[in-house]
């Protein structure tokens, strides 16, 4: 509520965003994501689960066991966030193939991996 004058009338605002900082910001980001994911897993089953299982505060760290399932899980969780207005972005990979489509601002790096043996 906000008056810029005392015999001014009142004007109500609404806050329609998560503030970053605050003590319950973590816990409505998460559960937004969680909400979204549960209102779309009829079209988006295997998005819908990654968002629900494989989350970390607003990152979420998944993989595939092939290129081509990985590509198609890129593309199903981009459009069920799209559904919500969110954009995934900063996508991190030890595959170049899997950012090959992405815009250069999309992707921070291909992370190179070598197992030790």
């Amino acid at each position: 509520m906000w008056k810029t004058s005392a015999d001014a009338p009142v004007k109500t605002y609404k806050l329609a965003t998560v503030t970053y900082g605050t003590v319950p910001a973590p816990f409505l980001a998460n559960r937004t994501l969680k909400a979204l994911a549960d209102e779309e897993k009829a079209e988006f089953l295997d998005a819908a689960d990654v968002i629900c299982n494989d989350s970390y505060m607003d990152d979420i760290l998944s993989g595939e066991s092939t290129l081509e399932s990985a590509k198609n899980l890129q593309t199903r969780l981009s459009q069920l966030l799209e559904r919500g207005g969110f954009e995934l972005h900063k996508w991190v990979s030890n595959s170049p193939e899997l950012l090959k489509d992405l815009s250069a601002s999309s992707y921070v790096f291909v992370w190179n991996f070598r197992m030790l043996q």
